[in-house]
């Protein structure tokens, strides 16, 4: 897409991907978060554990926002380093964010971090700080957390979230190669329009790469928000929904004896 393009063309063009995609790309998110995390962290428990761990979680769920705390509480002394622990430390992150107070979703954050058993979801607290770190303009600090984060299934977001940051300090030829390498990175059948989006809107024109018109940055933002809150959301149903299939499971088993 050529970076000569009035505002508004972008923007329509923009505003028909959505509209062609965006609920499609709502289960691709969700269906994304549950392929990565799948059913590694249930491994290491047992019966008892998981069904205790899931009942835990549902009530910090359903909590009233000032009594999250202490059953985040809870999680963390009973079930420490649990993905459910860590999926409550990305809520208290998030509702911090929304607050403004930046420190206290760092501190969740690094948290989720030191203490998480499950290194698939620790380097997705990675991506988070890392983002955070961006929007508070920490770029090299964004740029040093990304590179920690060592599984496969997550590369392609990786790479993406680099190129964000480049993106962001006007590195638009680094920003280009690294939505390049993401493309590249994108497992079998997966779909991303807006990064491909912002490949296109940073492809050079002859020999010189231009800047995307503030304007779409921030469309594409506000959009990939949307998205980020429809992953988070997922994360809260997979623990609900695998609690479900256990005591069908259960149900099934008992029944046949």
């Amino acid at each position: 897409m050529s970076e000569y393009l009035e505002e508004e063309e972008q923007l329509v063009r923009l505003k028909s991907w959505w509209d062609e995609n965006g609920t499609a790309l709502v289960v691709g998110v969700v269906a994304l978060v549950g392929g990565i995390i799948g059913w590694s962290w249930f491994g290491s428990y047992s019966e008892t554990q998981r069904h205790d761990s899931t009942r835990a979680y549902e009530a910090y769920e359903t909590a009233i926002a000032g009594e999250k705390v202490g059953h985040l509480e809870t999680l963390r002394q009973e079930f420490g380093g649990s993905a459910v622990h860590l999926f409550a430390l990305f809520d208290q992150a998030k509702t911090a964010v929304a607050e403004g107070d930046t420190a206290t979703a760092q501190t969740l954050l690094d948290e989720a971090i030191s203490a998480g058993d499950d290194q698939i979801v620790v380097d997705l607290a990675r991506i988070r700080l890392a983002k955070l770190q961006r929007e508070l303009g920490l770029s090299d600090e964004a740029l040093q957390t990304l590179d920690v984060v060592r599984n496969e299934g997550y590369r392609a977001l990786v790479l993406e979230a680099k190129g964000d940051i480049h993106a962001s300090r006007g590195e638009i030829e680094l920003a280009h190669q690294s939505y390049q390498v993401a493309v590249e990175s994108l497992l079998q059948g997966e779909t991303r329009p807006f990064l491909n989006m912002k490949l296109e809107n940073t492809a050079p024109f002859g020999d010189e790469y231009v800047a995307m018109t503030d304007t779409l940055t921030e469309a594409l933002k506000a959009a990939e928000d949307t998205l980020e809150a429809a992953a988070q959301d997922a994360e809260s149903q997979l623990v609900e929904e695998t609690e479900a299939e256990l005591e069908t499971a259960t149900e099934d088993s008992s029944a046949d004896e």
